[in-house]
């Protein structure tokens, strides 16, 4: 009986350490605990998610939206990859605002994504997308926040990607570049 007691304690001390730590997937990446904010496809080198299911995934069935596999990020884990801050002034805010979030950047090197072209869709359909270099160039966010406050459903939320334009800065005719709100779906890749 003495024999299986320190067993069971170290049994106990690592279901207690594993406990503390974020759900993984199979092959080690972080899942999410939360509700869902943003879904990645296409070229996902550490994926935590598998394919497109339609009946699992309806909102993203009504984007037209298929990958084979994906990463799925709540709140706390995009709260959890460094923080950038953008200015910006908006027609719906009706003057500046500071903007908090996941520096993109940081988002697609965690998911080790592929360096191509991303598509951002958003709730309502609406896309736009960017180039490698054009996230290079940048200081892209994906925000969570404005002026402290969480950008909810009725914010356009749950997601902006937002950047801070320069100087003659515009979007091109086929939305490279635009600022997508209610962001809820990126694509890697074609």
């Amino acid at each position: 009986m003495m024999k299986r007691a320190p067993l069971f304690c170290l049994a106990a001390l690592v279901s207690l350490t594993l406990a503390g730590l974020p759900a993984l997937a199979q092959d080690g990446s972080p899942k999410p605990k939360g509700m869902v904010l943003l879904t990645i496809g296409g070229y996902v080198g550490k994926p935590n998610r598998g394919a497109f299911d339609p009946n699992r995934d309806s909102a993203l069935a009504k984007l037209k939206v298929d990958f084979k596999k994906g990463f799925a990020f709540d709140r706390e884990m995009l709260l959890s990859l460094p923080q950038g801050e953008v200015t910006a002034t908006t027609p719906e805010l009706k003057g500046e605002a500071v903007f908090k979030g996941p520096e993109l950047r940081e988002v697609l090197g965690f998911i080790e994504a592929a360096k191509v072209k991303t598509r951002f869709v958003a709730t309502d359909g609406y896309s736009g997308y960017l180039l490698p270099e054009d996230i290079d160039a940048s200081d892209y966010i994906l925000a969570l926040e404005v002026d402290g406050k969480p950008l909810g459903l009725n914010g356009q939320g749950p997601l902006w990607l937002m950047n801070t334009r320069k100087t003659g800065e515009t979007v091109g005719a086929d939305n490279r570049g635009s600022h997508v709100w209610g962001l809820v779906y990126m694509h890697i890749g074609e």
